[in-house]
């Protein structure tokens, strides 16, 4: 059994320029379909089937994929204008086949860790949308001289705020391990899983 597993956040792509309307976002949840007989099972299946982040295998999973689109206007000085940002997320969940398989008090525990995983990548995408404001305020400043230096600093605010951003979803993450491996859903499986070994090595 693997004894730690990430929760985490993708990013799966980005697009260029900003500066001008608050970030709009869309929201489309996916599933994988975990089997099994007990939670050991389904745990078990989580590993095998959930998906990977940056090659670590994670019981969840929050894509953002960012599309940016503005106009350079050259006057005194240049401004981007006409700004649209644009947050496409996808979540993605783990979904028993049949959760009527688990006993109540282990569906239960099941329950509570299902809305722990989806409270989790939906404060990812929270953390994003925080990040893209605050890069819309700062494209909105930007003035430069000529057009080509707008741009390259908008390129280079975009990265240097994606790269910020990245620290907050690494810190949200530590800090979720904590919490993850204290659930009782995960308490019960690793309990479970040392009594079936001490029996076993008798």
């Amino acid at each position: 059994m693997t004894p730690v597993v990430m929760l985490t956040a993708a990013v799966l792509g980005a697009g260029v320029l900003a500066a001008e309307a608050k970030p709009v976002q869309t929201t489309k949840y996916t599933y994988y379909t975990v089997g099994g007989d007990s939670a050991e099972d389904i745990y078990k299946a989580m590993i095998r089937r959930g998906p990977k982040v940056n090659g670590a295998k994670a019981y969840a999973a929050t894509s953002a994929t960012t599309t940016q689109d503005g106009k350079l206007l050259q006057g005194s000085s240049c401004q981007v204008k006409d700004y649209r940002l644009k947050l496409d997320f996808v979540i993605k969940l783990p979904k028993i086949k049949n959760e009527k398989v688990l006993p109540a008090a282990d569906r239960n525990r099941w329950k509570q860790f299902s809305s722990f995983l989806k409270i989790h990548e939906e404060t990812h995408r929270s953390i994003w949308l925080g990040c893209a404001a605050d890069l819309e305020r700062q494209v909105k400043a930007i003035r430069a001289k000529n057009c080509a230096d707008a741009d390259r600093k908008a390129t280079q605010l975009w990265e240097k705020v994606r790269a910020a951003c990245s620290k907050k979803h690494n810190a949200f993450d530590a800090a979720e391990q904590r919490k993850l491996m204290k659930h009782p859903f995960v308490q019960l499986v690793y309990k479970r899983s040392v009594q079936t070994h001490g029996v076993a090595a008798k």
